[in-house]
């Protein structure tokens, strides 16, 4: 009789063990010890989730930090930033476009540190990997044909991270008491006579049935091995849960199948009661077996995967099925190295990222416009062939940092302005400040610069060049400014202390002072000004401004647009581009960058490097990438690194 294909990869699992023996752990130690007390993604799709859940269960048992376990395809997909979070990579063979696809998108979600555990180095995850920085764990494997069901690879990352764990345990056992307690389990479960009698045990099941995996939820790697495992061979109807999930609502069907389900329980010390409680309870006739793992710790983690193993064995064989080779259409192959999901991820740069969460955050984007992908692209081709004659930037939060605003611009900016003025670059600030800001630019930048820089102070309601001390040249007092000003004074209940500036075209109120700071545009429903649109709310990332309707950043560009050829275009640079933000209308067109927030809009506000880097960081590395050649001022996209 010709021996099924996995009951083979099964016997030749010692020879995989023997290559752990004396495997070097120490870098998948390292990495792991590094994670302690941050956030971890395990990443895993088939039975690389297997081992995704088992390093999830390792990392909780050392008290390192929440794990989270996702497919590539939650990877790809997911929004938020992961720069406080160490992402793990599972992949066997690490070739499909799957893993590829999640090397790339946890990069450009700009992951703390990212990890790849594979047999094999050489795959193209491996390659995008260590492109971005990442560090690839090799673990070795007898048989590199590892069948449909990966054993060998399963194995072989299991064992590796029960070793590397036990490196950055404090209490850690002899590698040798841990092998010998593997083989042992390896030993037992190619047994002839237990082999026999697993197939016993399962003499009565059939293809028709429904195995409920109901498990401690400390065992939920063998859960997810025994769940992919009978799925993915195609042995029988199979659904996972826990016991007390069982019991709300579960046990329906139950009733309604009784004589076609089969419920494997793994249970350890601590939920064995549980399960006893309801195994009393279901009739007699149910079919069941229990798989008690005791601690549920890491090596019976690792011994539960050789049990689990067997387990599909056994089934196979009553079943008549061969889990190494039960058979697929030719259509799964197509399905397996479809590229959907690689190309999706090909399509989510950062700054398209960027947009997507922004755009989440809405609500509101509208199916008709281009893919995000297109619209970045066509902005970085605008970006690129345009002649640049002018900049327009803003100041607290672009020019400095939000936190640093009450210092003057560091050197390296400022001489990229000068470098740039001096190749007729025209310059232009639209700030929320008043007379701070040219104050502090008249400390940094050349004399003979000033009366040639435009400065929109408040918002655009006051224009002067940057040698005008305007102390001494005052806005006229705009009314509806002066009556909204009465109306604040005259609502204590909104600030902790009322206090506001009050200046002749702008009222600001700092964040801080308010009771409740994301209500205030609310809030000013009741102020008539407001109400009847003869001022308007606009805000940073520490102070709302209230301006006359008519204020408007993009007074400094029409100003610098009126002195340039046509067809010659206006940068404009800002950190508040989001829908309430007072760099909205600065940034919402073709030659706006944020170096902060964007807003919702498809067709907004971008930034160029998605959420960082930021502020002065960002702009700096723009500006040294706008170059003068035969007297035009061009952005050399290509140097700013925006294609991994």
């Amino acid at each position: 009789m010709t021996t099924p294909i996995f009951s083979g990869k099964l016997d030749t699992l010692p020879a995989t063990l023997d290559l752990l023996d004396g495997y070097d752990a120490g870098s998948l130690a390292g990495g792991i010890a590094q994670g302690a007390r941050r956030h971890a993604l395990a990443i895993g799709s088939g039975g690389s989730a297997i081992t995704a859940e088992y390093f999830a269960r390792c990392r909780d048992s050392l008290g390192l930090g929440p794990t989270t376990v996702q497919t590539p395809m939650q990877a790809v997909l997911d929004q938020h930033e992961l720069t406080e979070s160490d992402v793990w990579l599972f992949s066997a063979g690490g070739n499909n476009p799957d893993a590829a696809a999640a090397s790339r998108a946890t990069l450009d979600r700009n992951a703390r540190r990212l990890h790849l555990v594979t047999r094999n180095p050489d795959g193209s995850a491996a390659s995008i990997v260590e492109r971005g920085g990442g560090t690839v764990h090799a673990v070795p494997v007898a048989d590199l044909k590892d069948g449909y069901l990966a054993t060998h690879s399963l194995l072989s990352s299991v064992i590796a991270i029960l070793f590397a764990c036990n490196v950055v345990s404090r209490d850690p056992r002899s590698t040798a008491g841990l092998l010998n307690a593997l083989i042992s389990r390896l030993t037992d479960m190619r047994d002839h006579e237990i082999r026999a009698s697993r197939i016993a045990e399962l003499a009565t099941l059939r293809r028709t049935d429904t195995v409920i995996v109901a498990g401690d939820p400390l065992l939920k790697p063998m859960s997810v091995l025994l769940d992919t495992s009978i799925w993915e061979a195609s042995l029988c109807h199979v659904q996972t849960t826990d016991f007390r999930n069982l019991a709300h609502g579960r046990h329906g069907w139950l009733y309604h199948r009784l004589n076609a389900t089969l419920i494997l329980a793994l249970t350890g010390a601590d939920t064995h009661a549980t399960w006893t409680a309801i195994k009393a309870a279901l009739p007699a006739s149910l079919r069941s077996m229990e798989f008690n793992l005791t601690s549920c710790g890491r090596l019976d983690n690792a011994l539960a995967m050789i049990d689990g193993l067997g387990m599909i064995e056994a089934m196979g064989t009553v079943l008549g099925i061969d889990p190494g080779k039960p058979g697929f259409g030719g259509f799964g192959r197509s399905i397996y190295d479809d590229r959907s999901l690689a190309k999706l991820a090909e399509a989510m740069p950062p700054q398209v990222r960027h947009k997507r969460a922004a755009i989440a955050k809405s609500d509101t984007h509208d199916p008709a416009d281009d893919p995000l992908n297109l619209i970045a692209r066509d902005r970085l081709e605008a970006l690129a062939n345009a002649e640049i004659g002018g900049a327009v930037f803003d100041y607290d939060g672009t020019i400095v940092t939000t936190a640093g605003r009450w210092s003057v611009p560091d050197k390296e900016i400022v001489d990229e302005l000068v470098r740039l003025h001096r190749a007729g670059l025209k310059i232009g600030f639209a700030t929320g400040r008043g007379g701070s800001a040219g104050e502090d630019l008249r400390k940094v930048l050349p004399a003979d610069m000033l009366r040639s820089i435009l400065i929109g102070y408040y918002n655009g309601g006051h224009l002067r060049t940057a040698d005008v001390n305007i102390d001494h040249d005052h806005p006229a007092a705009d009314p509806a400014i002066t009556e909204t000003a009465a109306w604040l004074d005259r609502r204590g209940d909104l600030f902790h202390r009322c206090e506001f500036k009050h200046r002749e075209v702008q009222i600001t109120v700092d964040m801080d002072k308010l009771r409740h700071p994301y209500r205030f545009p609310v809030d000013l429903k009741d102020c008539a000004p407001f109400a009847d649109g003869r001022v308007r709310v606009v805000g940073s990332s520490h102070s709302y401004d209230i301006i006359p309707t008519a204020s408007c950043k993009l007074v400094v560009v029409e100003a610098l647009k009126a002195a340039l050829p046509g067809g010659v275009e206006v940068l404009c640079f800002g950190d508040s581009g989001s829908r309430p933000g007072n760099d909205h209308a600065l940034l919402s067109h073709r030659f706006g960058i944020s170096v902060g927030d964007v807003c919702g809009a498809a067709n907004g506000c971008w930034s160029l490097f998605g959420a960082g880097p930021v502020g002065p960081e960002a702009l700096l590395r723009i500006l040294r990438a706008l170059l003068s050649r035969d007297g035009k001022i061009r952005l050399n996209v290509a140097s700013l690194g925006l294609d991994r």
